[in-house]
């Protein structure tokens, strides 16, 4: 008579053995990277924008007042409203992928080292000072959790161009706001809004590059059961 233990299940192989990595906890990352990166692109790019039609709006505004309208000033605020937009969903959709991917590098290597609490996912983002570096460490510490012998470069990389992006922006809504309502600082504010627009677009592509890589590494262990290094990333 023929045991069980000789020929198992065919459903057996679905399910992981004692001590094997529980993958099955991990969840896929792709469409919110996809959601993440699509958002802080509509950011970008509204930005940019707004950048190249500011100089024109702004003189329009000195010389015909709050009265003057022209398809600068209708594009300036229409790119301004859709990168508002785009901001809020990209905080969403960036911390829902953040979320995840912490989850799974706790699922995947559960001896992973976190300087940050997984909630910080989301609050590290809004809250005031530590959002200066908290995301940083939560976004290192979900990479090294898996791909302990990587470089953190391209996390330093991305951050670095964030906060400049981020500086940058806050000081060109404002140039922006005094050179389109008092009609003052008009060469300053295209000056910086196209500076801050470079920016932004470099931070885009170290952000991409982030998700892209984290996004290949977890799902190359959820996927391969591959454990190591990862993928030959940066």
């Amino acid at each position: 008579m023929t045991t069980d233990s000789q020929h198992p299940h065919p459903a057996a192989s679905y399910y992981a053995a004692a001590g094997e990595v529980p993958s099955a906890q991990a969840k896929d990352l792709t469409a919110l990277g996809v959601l993440a990166f699509v958002s802080a692109a509509v950011t970008t790019v509204c930005t940019c924008v707004a950048a190249v039609v500011i100089g024109r709006a702004a003189r329009l505004r000195a010389r015909d007042g709050l009265d003057a309208f022209d398809w600068s000033l209708a594009v300036y605020y229409v790119a301004t409203g859709l990168a508002l937009l785009a901001l809020v969903a990209g905080f969403v959709t960036g911390s829902l992928w953040l979320h995840r991917a912490r989850r799974n590098a706790e699922a995947l290597e559960p001896d992973g080292r976190h300087a940050r609490s997984a909630g910080w996912a989301w609050g590290g983002w809004v809250t005031p000072v530590v959002a200066l570096w908290f995301p940083f460490q939560v976004v290192r510490d979900v990479r090294r959790a898996l791909s302990p012998l990587q470089s953190a470069a391209l996390i330093g990389f991305w951050w670095t161009l964030f906060l400049a992006s981020e500086v940058g922006l806050r000081t060109s809504i404002n140039l922006q706001g005094d050179a389109l309502a008092r009609f003052d600082n008009a060469d300053l504010a295209r000056q910086m809004s196209v500076v801050t627009a470079a920016v932004m677009v470099a931070a885009l592509a170290g952000w991409g590059q982030v998700l892209r890589v984290i996004t290949l590494e977890q799902h190359a262990r959820m996927y391969d059961g591959q454990k190591g290094a990862g993928p030959g990333t940066p």
